[in-house]
């Protein structure tokens, strides 16, 4: 009886010092260590259309190091990155962070698909061009691609010296001025449907007297005559002065082309009337400067990709440039030189193919028979052969557009 109660009085000691406050120890789990959590965003230039500049934002938490792969063989180790992206495609961007502490639950890689658009899907490249005739001219297109080169005719209407063509892809129009006849046409992209929007001889038209040079920039038709640039809407409507060179230099803008990068326009001014030079201007009208002197350019493409322009250019005196053909220069004028010929009679028309890397131009024997011929080359004007035969080029313009 006595063992029985000893062991009953050490079961009950036993469980005072288990369940009672001294027995349990309190632990304290204290704050855990900052985790590192990789994020980012991103935005695209030209909304979104190749080629294009991608800018990081990084949004990462607590991270002394970051390692950038843009899926294109380009890396990084800047914190907010600037790259360009020069094509189409969906690219897997990843971030991998380097954290401060290592401890298991950081999420140390962000990967985002990015979608780089083709701005030409569902396109088509069409060199336009026109031509004169003895009964007037015609306007005319060519799908580009490797195949004999197709022409395709216009609807006819009235032409007789069409000097100015080009085209907006947005709106599917195609412009083609008569500088004679004081005239700009819309036209579909396939060359149907024509509209006078604009003739000199309608009160209020006026300032579309002798039009050569056409561009289209924005929501407006751009074209140069003898006292400067003037611009409308892309129906006709609204046509107002643009730049004012009357009694100023340039004179007149005789062929012209715009550069969207660079905000400016860049022209040749007619010397067979007046003063030429190769000149370029801001789009808000501001910061017009002449850098080549004297020239008589009566076409003119640009390259900025390359910074190169290229210039058909009349021989005359005094001038740096004596001998007719087409000249390639750098965006600021120098290194003007010699890459091609253009025949007997000034061309009007030079465009570049930028898909196959080519440059064609207008080779013409006389102004208004079918004895001339597109010629293409190579950008440096090597690998020249004949395009298409048995034609009277003058202006042109290759665009992607969907016909």
């Amino acid at each position: 009886m006595r063992k029985m109660k000893n062991k009953v009085l050490y079961l009950l000691l036993l469980l005072a010092v288990v369940f009672s406050p001294s027995g349990c120890q309190k632990y304290e789990l204290g704050n855990p260590s900052a985790s590192t959590q990789a994020d980012f965003t991103y935005t695209l230039s030209n909304n979104g259309n190749a080629p294009c500049e991608m800018t990081v934002t990084n949004k990462s938490l607590n991270a002394k190091g970051y390692s950038w792969d843009f899926g294109n063989g380009i890396t990084s180790t800047e914190e907010n990155p600037v790259i360009q992206i020069e094509t189409p495609g969906i690219y897997a961007v990843k971030l991998t962070c380097t954290p401060v502490n290592d401890v298991h639950y950081n999420a140390l890689t962000k990967t985002l698909a990015v979608n780089v658009k083709d701005p030409n899907a569902g396109l088509t490249q069409v060199l336009y061009y026109t031509t004169r005739s003895s009964s007037g001219g015609g306007a005319h297109l060519v799908i580009l691609n490797d195949e004999t080169p197709l022409i395709q005719d216009f609807e006819t209407v009235t032409f007789s010296r069409p000097y100015g063509i080009t085209a907006d892809t947005a709106s599917r129009k195609v412009f083609v001025s008569d500088y004679s006849l004081g005239i700009i046409y819309r036209f579909d992209a396939d060359g149907k449907n024509p509209v006078k929007i604009l003739d000199v001889t309608v009160p209020g038209q006026e300032i579309v007297d002798s039009p050569e040079a056409l561009m289209v920039i924005g929501d407006k038709l751009y074209w140069g005559r003898p006292g400067g640039i003037y611009k409308c809407n892309l129906d006709g409507s609204e046509p107002e002065v643009f730049i004012n060179t009357a009694g100023i230099r340039p004179e007149y803008p005789i062929d012209m082309q715009y550069d969207p990068e660079a905000g400016k326009i860049y022209l040749v001014n007619d010397k067979t009337d007046f003063t030429g030079g190769y000149w370029s201007v801001n789009l808000d009208g501001s910061g017009l400067t002449e850098h080549v002197l004297d020239i008589d350019g009566t076409a003119i493409e640009v390259n900025p990709e390359t910074g190169k322009v290229y210039m058909a250019i009349y021989g005359s005196t005094p001038s740096p440039v004596t001998e007719n053909g087409i000249y390639m220069c750098n965006i600021d004028g120098s290194s003007l030189t010699k890459i091609g010929d253009y025949g007997s009679k000034a061309t009007w028309g030079i465009a570049i193919d930028n898909k196959r890397e080519k440059l064609l131009w207008g080779y013409k024997i006389s102004n208004s028979a079918p004895d001339g011929k597109i010629v293409r080359s190579n950008l440096d004007g090597s690998g020249l052969e004949d395009w298409l035969t048995d034609v009277s080029p003058h202006a042109m313009y290759i665009s992607w557009i969907k016909l």
